[in-house]
């Protein structure tokens, strides 16, 4: 502390890690020592990074693989080594180092099956992997997304369906459902949804699986109302009235129902039933009167009375 300010300087964090390095290595045996090291270069990577040093943020992670090839059972410092590879795998994507990218993704791979009952390693890897699903479809390459789902689903079963595990697979399958529709690819959409709906099913205390289901349920709605599938979206719309009203204070299950209702409206307009369209506008007037601040709603309240404007000289 100097005149009231604390040193941050880049020297200040090296000499700082250059006191807890000597400390360690005058005493390799003591375990408490040597994880005050490994949490000390990952707080050391956060700094460097935000720097801009890119060949010190690549010595620290090395120097975290090292540490953990030492004292391979030494499961602290094989978490922050997951730690560290984890933001390396993201460091790189931003810098478009692609190689480098992928070479953080398969040491993360190797310490996974190194270490399969080391859930700090698995939950990286889990966040990993969720990470290169979306690159692997932003880079165009459809076979490896595929590779990487089916690698969340491994880790999952694996994890005993740890909370952490189901969500990132829940977030994994919405994300491909989504690229699905985009894709044009109802039947593999379908797949899916299939496939969040039975993860949810047997967890209804857990909300946020559930709310990627519930998001997963209004997208393939959409896609559905789009094809004119009547009878396929008033089964996809039921779905989402049980699990919002099973979750009242969940906002996102009543956006997505809000969206069901909204593009249920739409197609219901297009196949000429007033009755039925009266009872959806009704339905979403109530739920948006529920959530006056919620703007998505709102937004889905304006876009069905737009609809019935549009429709109401026919009648």
């Amino acid at each position: 502390m100097f005149n009231g300010k604390r040193d941050t300087s880049e020297s200040r964090i090296n000499d700082l890690l250059k006191e807890l390095r000597s400390l360690a290595l005058q005493n390799p045996a003591d375990p408490a020592l040597r994880g005050h090291l490994s949490r000390g270069l990952f707080s050391a990577l956060t700094f460097v990074t935000e720097s801009g040093d890119t060949d010190e943020r690549d010595r620290i992670v090395q120097d975290l693989r090292d540490l953990a090839g030492e004292h391979p059972e030494d499961d602290i410092v094989r978490g922050n080594l997951a730690r560290a590879l984890f933001n390396a795998l993201n460091y790189a994507q931003s810098d478009g180092n692609v190689s480098e990218r992928d070479r953080s993704l398969q040491e993360l791979r190797a310490l996974s099956a190194d270490h399969p009952g080391d859930d700090a390693v698995q939950e990286h890897l889990a966040k990993a992997l969720f990470n290169a699903l979306n690159y692997a479809k932003d880079d165009g390459d459809l076979s490896a997304r595929d590779t990487i789902l089916g690698e969340l689903r491994a880790v999952h079963e694996q994890s005993g369906d740890t909370d952490g595990a189901r969500l990132r697979l829940a977030k994994g399958l919405f994300n491909a459902l989504s690229h699905s529709v985009e894709e044009n690819d109802p039947s593999r959409a379908q797949s899916l949804l299939g496939e969040l709906r039975v993860l949810s099913a047997g967890h209804s205390e857990d909300v946020e699986t559930r709310a990627r289901f519930s998001k997963g349920l209004a997208t393939v709605l959409h896609q559905t109302c789009q094809a004119q599938d009547t009878a396929a979206c008033s089964e996809l719309l039921e779905e989402l009235r049980e699990i919002a009203g099973a979750h009242p204070d969940h906002l996102v299950l009543r956006e997505s129902l809000a969206m069901g209702l909204s593009d249920t409206l739409q197609l219901i307009g297009e196949k000429g039933d007033p009755d039925r369209r009266a009872d959806l506008l009704e339905e979403l007037r109530m739920l948006a009167s529920n959530h006056p601040d919620v703007e998505s709603i709102q937004a889905r309240l304006a876009s069905g009375i737009v609809s019935e404007l549009s429709l109401a000289r026919q009648d």
